[in-house]
């Protein structure tokens, strides 16, 4: 894609580059074009880091980014702008309210970062919340023009950042879940082992997250779920993810993992 650049170069915006081509991009410690040639892409893909620090989420790089490129671009040629980072529900919004643009979509990744390049090359799922139709409109004929025939679900901003926040939040779930389970089947001479065996081949079952020990140690941790549990429920409050995450906490530091 010629008309489209990067904004973050970490694996999501490698994935991003090897599922649409593009060879332009931005990032703290390498860039190969400017912000005033992203002023001028048809398509900036915002690929940024969004930490989680005491339950609260950091996404002021995105719309830092946006605010510059926007202020750049000529007018009546922004860019449109595609979040791939995982935001809090209400972010494309309130980037939109505050620059006082309409070309904000999410299209949040769904990457498994030990299989990211295979998952960019042949997406499972593909999302696209816009706000405005003829903006989503344009970032689902990118895709349909590169795999013919794929499942898009098409909602609006806010549906598309919480369905980021569904799965990652259920997969540290069913990890909480398998570890309880685990130490119930200590305290009672069950073995675990047969008993995830049979959940995992069970057609209504499920097939993953119910290994116990992961990088040496337990809990839901990785670069995604443990952060993106804490920001989700420590932003909405909710009773039940609040329970999710003290359980997860506790695991995480009694069985620290090593790398």
């Amino acid at each position: 894609m010629d008309n489209a650049c990067i904004i973050g170069y970490g694996i999501v915006g490698r994935a991003t580059a090897l599922q649409f081509g593009i060879t332009r991009h931005i990032d703290v410690s390498d860039n190969n074009i400017s912000l005033e040639d992203a002023a001028k892409c048809r398509y900036v893909f915002l690929c940024l880091p969004t930490p989680t620090n005491n339950g609260k989420q950091d996404a002021e790089i995105i719309e830092a980014y946006i605010k510059k490129i926007v202020g750049l671009s000529s007018v009546g040629r922004t860019p449109l702008f595609i979040i791939r980072s995982t935001v809090i529900p209400g972010t494309a919004r309130r980037i939109m309210e505050a620059v006082g643009i309409s070309s904000v979509v999410s299209n949040p990744e769904f990457l498994t970062e030990s299989k990211w390049e295979s998952d960019a090359k042949h997406p499972s799922i593909v999302v696209i919340g816009s706000d405005n139709p003829q903006h989503g409109d344009a970032l689902a004929g990118v895709y349909e023009s590169r795999w013919k025939g794929i499942q898009l679900y098409r909602t609006d901003t806010i549906t598309a950042e919480t369905t980021k926040y569904a799965l990652n939040t259920f997969f540290a779930t069913k990890v909480i879940f398998a570890n309880r389970l685990f130490d119930i089947c200590q305290d009672i001479k069950a073995n675990y082992e047969t008993i995830r065996q049979v959940l995992e081949f069970y057609p209504e079952g499920s097939k993953n997250h119910f290994t116990i020990w992961h990088k040496g140690g337990r809990g839901a941790g990785g670069r995604c779920l443990s952060k993106d549990l804490d920001a989700f429920s420590s932003h909405f409050g909710d009773e039940f993810f609040l329970k999710v995450l003290q359980l997860n906490k506790e695991l995480l530091e009694k069985y620290p993992k090593t790398t």
